[in-house]
């Protein structure tokens, strides 16, 4: 995760943002250790003020402002979806598995809650009259059971 990270870091520096981080995207050679980002094909220099799709990123890691539509986001996309794989690494499962964009809204309202209006006015102000049902957060002992392994592994590191 840490190498995942420094990619991040590396790419944003640059106004890039990858817009597809997945446990597919991510190539790990057990020799070395090493792991590298690919798949820079939705991949997009960001640029303020600049619209920019909403309809990008693989369903169970895609940030809440992507869902509500929003076409002015940041590098932090990147960043929600790189938590949603490290939460997959640890549970051996999507932590936000939804069958469609409204289903995974709700599969992360499930696990975080409901959002302030701030937090939705900062995603798509377009939605800030919207009602959402109350919910509240469940204690991270209560989300998911943690991946357990059936065999040790080592890495020369």
């Amino acid at each position: 995760m840490y190498q995942l990270f420094r990619s991040l870091a590396y790419i944003h520096s640059l106004g890039i943002c990858h817009r597809d981080i997945k446990p597919q995207n991510l190539l790990l050679d057990p020799g070395t250790g090493i792991l590298k980002l690919c798949d820079f094909g939705s991949a997009k220099h960001l640029v303020k003020g600049e619209p920019n799709v909403s309809y990008i990123c693989s369903r169970y890691y895609r940030a809440p402002e992507l869902i509500f539509g929003a076409i002015d986001y940041t590098t932090k996309i990147d960043v929600w979806s790189a938590g949603c794989v490290l939460a997959e690494l640890l549970l051996g499962q999507p932590i936000f598995p939804g069958d469609s964009g409204v289903d995974q809204l709700v599969e992360i309202i499930k696990v975080l809650g409901t959002p302030t209006k701030e937090q939705i006015k900062e995603m798509n102000p377009n939605y800030t009259e919207f009602k959402f049902p109350q919910i509240k957060s469940h204690p991270w002992q209560q989300v998911g059971t943690p991946y357990r392994f059936s065999f040790a592994v080592s890495f020369p590191f």
